[in-house]
């Protein structure tokens, strides 16, 4: 039984000093090893009743995952040896730009570089090289016998040759799951996502995104179901919480599955699932943690998923503890128009004007006539135009920030409409497609014109129901969602269901 640990220094070749770049230097970050005895190891961490098989073959090749500067890379790297030490082999693929200061201060002359994944084969793995060490994850039931498990950052400072110290345990097929990365990794040449996105509703109907786990299971080339993702309470779950203006989201969750193993038709299932609802004490509380009812894939409905591009998907939709949604009357695309004008104030006015203001009026729909009974109609009609407001009930046009406002004239008074509780007053009961689109908007619902999947409106059961889009998240992540919403004659907005529509990580507007 070994354990491999403390990367030392290896030789490697002198990196030019000059580059095209004077403010940046490149510094080669290279990786060693050398035997230790993993018993000795146990006994001071006893952490787990059973050790690996160590009856490995002799190390040739390093697959590391790193990132820096937001992008994440792969490297394959050959291991060398001086006999008594492994080290991997210089690589340009290593070379890490790091910034200098031309002012003095080097405080910040670092790169800092997160490796996430180290694995060490006898042989290139692509042509069926096998697995001989590994480092742990955090996560890991393994993790306990190394002092420093994956992932970990790594500062690389100018002028430097970056060496770094590293714990591997050796390879043992049978515990893939004990080291923290999907068995699957070890045996396929490629992995899928399959991503998750769940509703949970309440007894009212009304919409939450959802908090649960998720089991999933594998066929293996043996016809047995083998677990690779674990729910329950630790298990795997999505990533869920609470953006600062105090809105609920929840995130898709993708995990890495397998092709089919040979044999299994593409219409045979291979994958099988189970969701179980979870606790979300602060948004719909506690509730039934009954798991659903297991579902089973093939590879046909997987490679559905996929849009045309071949890379982004769809997600499967969960509909936790939620009923079918009314009949009752049929979607029609949004116009330009927007239906504005059937909307009817709660209280008469002779005019009034919807404003979207950025330095200059840039939409703006009105109805009623302007200054019809004033003595000086010119002078009227300037002073209404004057009438600009510093805020509104909607702010748009993200990043540059415009805003929509009302303005209207009473009895020759003008008046500003800014703020949602004015704007409630101002439609009284919701009674129009124009009121409740025109809420909508003020909620920070949008809608493509005349696109039925990304804009829709019919008159319901109870109000009206729409489907709507909306930013629930603008940087890092970049997320919006597809709502249908349920908005009642009395101004209540119910969400009857949501979809993430797209989500870009490392993006901002």
């Amino acid at each position: 039984m070994l354990l491999f640990t403390s990367l030392l220094a290896g030789c490697s070749k002198e990196e030019d000093s000059m580059i095209s770049e004077p403010s940046t230097q490149n510094v080669s970050l290279e990786f060693g090893a050398v035997l230790n005895d993993l018993a000795n190891k146990v006994m001071n961490k006893t952490i787990h009743n059973q050790l690996p098989n160590c009856n490995n073959g002799v190390p040739k090749l390093a697959r590391i995952t790193v990132s820096y500067n937001g992008e994440a890379r792969t490297v394959d790297l050959n291991i060398l040896s001086d006999g008594t030490t492994y080290y991997t082999d210089y690589s340009e693929e290593l070379k890490i730009p790091v910034k200098v200061s031309s002012d003095g201060d080097d405080s910040n002359d670092f790169t800092k570089v997160t490796l996430s994944e180290f694995l060490v084969y006898d042989a290139n793995p692509d042509n069926g090289g096998k697995l001989v060490w590994i480092a742990p994850k955090g996560d890991s039931d393994f993790s306990g016998y190394v002092d420093k498990p994956l992932p970990f950052d790594i500062t690389v400072r100018p002028g430097t040759k970056k060496y770094v110290e590293l714990e591997v345990l050796c390879f043992d097929e049978r515990m893939a799951n004990e080291y923290g990365y999907l068995s699957f990794v070890l045996t396929t040449e490629k992995l899928f996502n399959l991503c998750f996105f769940a509703n949970y509703c309440d007894d009212n109907g009304r919409h939450y995104p959802a908090n649960y786990s998720i089991d999933l299971f594998v066929l293996n080339e043996d016809g047995e179901q083998i677990q690779i993702y674990a729910g329950g309470e630790h298990g795997t779950m999505p990533d869920i919480g609470q953006y600062d203006d105090g809105e609920y989201f929840g995130r898709p969750l993708c995990l890495a599955v397998p092709g089919p193993p040979d044999g299994v038709a593409g219409d045979e299932d291979y994958l099988f699932y189970t969701i179980i609802p979870e606790d979300w004490e602060s948004l719909y509380g506690n509730i039934d943690n009954i798991p659903l009812a297991a579902e089973g894939l093939n590879w046909n409905e997987v490679q559905a998923l996929y849009n045309d591009d071949g890379e982004t998907q769809e997600y499967i939709h969960i509909l936790i503890n939620c009923e079918e949604v009314s009949a009752c009357g049929e979607f029609e695309t949004i116009p330009e128009s927007s239906f504005y004008d059937s909307i009817t104030p709660e209280n008469p006015v002779d005019y009034f004007e919807i404003v979207t203001y950025l330095d200059e009026i840039i939409f703006s729909f009105s109805q009623g006539e302007l200054c019809a009974d004033a003595e000086d109609i010119p002078n009227c009609i300037n002073e209404f135009e004057m009438l600009i407001a510093e805020d509104g009930f909607v702010i748009s046009c993200l990043p540059a920030g415009c805003y929509t406002f009302i303005r209207q004239q009473v009895d020759g008074v003008n008046q500003l409409i800014t703020n949602d509780e004015e704007l409630l007053e101002f439609l009284g009961i919701i009674d129009s497609k124009g009121d409740a689109l025109l809420l909508a908007l003020a909620n920070d619902y949008y809608w493509n014109i005349n696109d039925i999947e990304n804009g829709a409106i019919k008159e319901a059961c109870d109000g009206y129901e729409l489907i709507v889009s909306k930013i629930v998240s603008s940087c890092t992540p970049l997320q919006i969602d597809r709502f249908h919403l349920r908005i009642t004659h009395s101004g209540q907005i119910i969400i009857l269901d949501q979809e993430v529509i797209e989500y870009e990580e490392n993006i901002c507007i």
